[in-house]
């Protein structure tokens, strides 16, 4: 399991917090399918399909999953019901259908076709590392990590996190990096760079296959715009796109590490998973060391 996004949050009071509690209760709060009335559930799924293994535990890591089903109504086939509902009752009474009105119906389409939907899944990675007192996250998507929050919290009662707090603006830092030619040793630029404007509409520019440093770029910097992500490479183990919410997107291991897991692994998918987390969670840990610096995140007591 190679993460494609990094969400990290810190923990805090991780000495009142049991990987054993978390082990142990998983089963108790599993993802259900849905009710012919529910929009949605969510809950804990086991790593791998039909197995029983709901977590793998490495160097004071955990990974899990947990797992979303919906219920899907196509937006046009609502609306189409809706309007056809609507017609006939200014037809048939010769009135026409207010706003509230409207809404109402609206709302009892959906409780009426709601049970013939069809069921989708979705799912979101997480592990905890208590050494360095993180929550990983596989996703950006913040609907996904706030039910995740919510099961956690749901699962042993509180689950105490913060969302990374930078001392400078991420976006100014990395202007920085691009105007002054000056991004930290450990950093290479990639080919892809986001600028925007400081005006109210915010207006973007994106460059693709474009080195960074360039004259095309560092040019709209100096007349004032700013860095929202870049794409970068660090050290010889991992590459992606930082965006100024402190968020990595596009996130690719090195092709030597992933070697390195095929070789750890005994056979089987849960010991190619096992290899895999091991590596990429020690990856992680050694990268947020620099990323504390490179943005002065203060550690959680």
């Amino acid at each position: 399991m190679w993460f494609k996004n990094l969400q990290i949050f810190q923990l805090k009071d991780t000495e009142n917090f049991s990987s054993t509690d978390l082990v142990t209760k998983l089963p108790d709060h599993p993802l259900r399918e849905c009710g012919s009335q529910d929009e949605f559930t969510f809950g804990w799924l086991p790593l791998i399909r039909n197995s029983e293994q709901w977590s793998i535990s490495s160097d004071l890591c955990m990974l899990v999953r947990a797992g979303k089903e919906e219920k899907v109504l196509p937006t046009a086939v609502v609306r189409e019901e809706l309007e056809a509902k609507v017609a006939e009752i200014e037809l048939v009474e010769g009135r026409k259908v207010g706003r509230k009105e409207k809404a109402d119906l609206k709302e009892e389409l959906v409780f009426s076709l709601r049970p013939k939907a069809f069921a989708k899944r979705s799912d979101i990675w997480a592990y905890i590392d208590l050494k360095a007192k993180l929550l990983v996250l596989n996703s950006t998507n913040a609907g996904m990590t706030e039910q995740l929050f919510k099961l956690l919290q749901t699962t042993l009662g509180s689950f105490p996190m913060v969302p990374l707090q930078a001392t400078v603006s991420p976006s100014s830092i990395m202007t920085d990096w691009l105007v002054k030619n000056d991004v930290p040793a450990s950093l290479e630029t990639g080919d892809e760079v986001e600028i925007q404007d400081a005006s109210e509409d915010r207006a973007k520019i994106r460059f693709k296959s474009l080195e960074p440093l360039s004259e095309d770029v560092t040019r709209h910097l100096e007349q004032g715009m700013s860095v929202k992500n870049l794409a970068l490479r660090w050290t010889d183990k991992m590459s992606f796109v930082l965006n100024d919410d402190l968020t990595l997107k596009k996130v690719k291991f090195d092709d030597t590490l992933k070697d390195n897991a095929f070789n750890d692994s005994q056979g089987g998918a849960l010991s190619d998973m096992d290899a895999n987390f091991a590596l990429m969670s020690l990856t992680v840990r050694d990268f947020f060391e620099s990323y504390k610096v490179w943005f002065e995140i203060q550690d959680e007591d």
